[in-house]
């Protein structure tokens, strides 16, 4: 790809990013004058559901947009294959997510970052002061379908387009989605399952797989802080270092086994 190519492509790439953020500030803004109440504190969760619904359908039209592109050019230049799955990959990508999610979550918990970044705690305020129904509505069900359709569902493709592979799409399509979360904890725990989603993208060649499988890593963090669960208030640092390394090796385990789980046919044309 030649030097104009590449500054198309990152133009392509940080457009969605930019009426991410553009869409993030007005939206809310619109809401609040017709829907005062939602600016309320304990209602946040609440507005960034309905913030992530607004935005939801703008984002579905541009990957659609895209994945017939894509497509096409795939069968222009005779890529004639495209990825099968069923429940068993979304089984086993929802429970590496989870194992992932909790692995590195544990992890960072043995490191000196969450002392001296604490700008995480902000949003975990703001996350767990919320109702359990409205962190679901948030975390667990907008969340993943919105980040899901901006990360990998365009930001990763293009990625891909501009270094003619997925290796580097993978890397810089994670280390995007860690920057998107604006924190260093957070930033570092999100480059991580940002490597795992490309991955399962990759892979299964649809984005529902990597959103159920967000959701379940999103739904397990929670039920985790809610109920003390996997992981949380062990006793003594041995059990805690030994869980956090069970469940990144699990993780591991099934991040290698859906690599392999794609089956090959011939994509129906355009």
């Amino acid at each position: 790809m030649n030097g104009r190519n590449r500054m198309r492509g990152a133009g392509e790439i940080l457009f969605p990013l930019f009426l991410y953020y553009v869409l993030n500030m007005a939206v809310p803004f619109f809401l609040s004058l017709f829907w005062p109440g939602l600016l309320e504190e304990d209602q946040v969760m609440w507005l960034l559901t309905v913030t992530n619904c607004c935005l939801i359908p703008v984002f579905a039209w541009m990957y659609q947009r895209d994945r017939i592109r894509e497509q096409c050019l795939r069968q222009e230049r005779k890529i004639r294959w495209k990825r099968k799955w069923g429940f068993r990959e979304v089984l086993l990508a929802a429970a590496g997510a989870v194992c992932i999610s909790r692995g590195v979550n544990l992890f960072l918990g043995l490191t000196f970052l969450p002392r001296f970044f604490r700008g995480y705690e902000t949003v975990q305020a703001e996350l767990y002061g919320a109702s359990p129904l409205s962190q679901a509505a948030a975390s667990v069900l907008s969340a993943p379908v919105l980040e899901e359709l901006l990360m990998r569902g365009l930001i990763y493709p293009r990625l891909r387009d501009v270094f003619s592979g997925p290796r580097a799409a993978v890397f810089g399509s994670a280390l995007i989605f860690g920057l998107f979360h604006g924190n260093v904890v957070q930033g570092l725990y999100a480059f991580c399952l940002g490597l795992f989603f490309a991955q399962v993208y990759e892979s299964l060649d649809s984005l529902l797989p990597v959103i159920i499988a967000h959701g379940a890593a999103n739904g397990a963090t929670l039920l985790a802080a809610r109920f003390s669960l996997w992981g949380q208030g062990f006793p003594g640092p041995v059990l805690y270092e030994f869980t956090a390394a069970v469940y990144l090796l699990l993780g591991g385990v099934l991040w290698k086994k859906i690599m392999k789980e794609s089956i090959e046919f011939p994509r129906e044309n355009c």
